[in-house]
């Protein structure tokens, strides 16, 4: 050590390093969950970044397939296969996709039940994923069947075994949660292939990581809501998250009727009186279940919970009809960098 101390403090100069090559920003846009996708990487050579973006998006769409709820029951570790499971003791989740069933269930826990990850019966008879000609308000007996099979102990995971028991007659549906859990893992395979600055979206389900464009982060502004005239304020993720969750993403139409996609679990009824819910996290996930969640409680049930969540996230709550500018609630939304 001692001759580096001495070429430090005598003045001489040290081998200047390579100039590093100019690059372009390397952008990519897909679709996946029934939206768009968009990954973006800079400060990397074209071919190297391209190959992490391929890579990325590969996993993207293993988490699509794994978090089908409908699909393949012979799908080792997925959604469907747990569901098909149900009743028949602890089942082995895939490990990717057992972090989302794993923290949906919190979720659900810590809202008492306003949502989490046994809907699937709810989302089917009020048509989220497939649209239905009729509202299940119409079968009372039905619906309150699919409430009750939406508590919080109908499921139980094992963190440790990576298994999860689901009681029989109810069923998962990580809607409200999958998209985060698609945007942090593409994110971890960015960085095992050596990405330092990067950007990606799955529809309202935003992470950026690095530098961004300018030294600020990667900026994001949320578009304009049903109702609004102004648009809010452009913000920065440097190695955040933040989630937009809409009323129309996309609406339910039922019987000439325009609902919101996203139901409560207490109720089994689709929300009413939030336009838009936004959080800003470190996780997508967690960004993404908040938002969600806190559009079904709404913000004056939100803001008691929020008290207990360390570190405190940021939200901002758009209430409103659609018609009229809405009135803006928020929760440490001046946190959130701007600028």
């Amino acid at each position: 050590m001692l001759p580096l101390f001495l070429l430090l403090f005598t003045g001489a100069a040290a081998p200047a390093p390579p100039p590093l090559p100019v690059t372009r920003p390397v952008r990519v846009s897909n679709n996946a969950f029934h939206h768009p996708v968009e990954i973006e990487i800079r400060d990397m050579l074209p071919d190297t970044a391209r190959q992490a973006i391929d890579a990325a998006l590969a996993e993207v769409a293993e988490i699509e397939r794994l978090a089908d709820p409908n699909g393949d029951t012979q799908a080792a570790g997925s959604l469907a296969a747990l569901n098909a499971a149900a009743g028949k003791g602890p089942q082995a989740v895939d490990a990717r996709l057992f972090p989302a069933l794993s923290r949906a269930l919190d979720f659900c826990l810590w809202s008492e039940k306003a949502y989490g990850p046994l809907g699937r019966d709810l989302n089917k008879m009020w048509g989220v994923r497939s649209p239905v000609a009729a509202s299940p308000t119409q079968k009372p007996e039905l619906l309150e069947k699919a409430v009750e099979s939406a508590a919080c102990d109908r499921l139980a995971v094992d963190a440790e075994k990576k298994t999860a028991t689901l009681a029989a007659g109810s069923a998962v549906d990580l809607w409200g949660f999958c998209e985060g859990l698609a945007v942090d893992r593409a994110v971890d395979v960015l960085r095992q292939k050596g990405v330092n600055n990067a950007y990606i979206h799955i529809g309202g389900i935003h992470r950026g990581f690095g530098l961004g464009t300018d030294g600020r982060g990667w900026s994001v502004t949320p578009q304009l809501f049903p109702g609004t005239v102004i648009p809010l304020t452009k913000l920065f993720l440097r190695d955040k998250a933040l989630a937009v969750i809409a009323l129309s993403d996309p609406p339910l139409k039922i019987a000439g009727e325009t609902l919101s996609p996203w139901i409560s679990q207490r109720t089994g009824q689709p929300v009413s009186g939030t336009v838009a819910t936004l959080a800003f996290t470190d996780l997508a996930l967690d960004a993404e279940g908040l938002a969600v969640t806190l559009t079904v409680t709404g913000p004056t049930d939100g803001q008691l919970r929020l008290g207990s969540l360390k570190p405190s996230p940021a939200i901002l709550w758009l209430q409103g009809s659609g018609v009229g500018e809405p009135l803006q609630i928020t929760y440490h939304w001046g946190d959130v960098p701007k600028r």
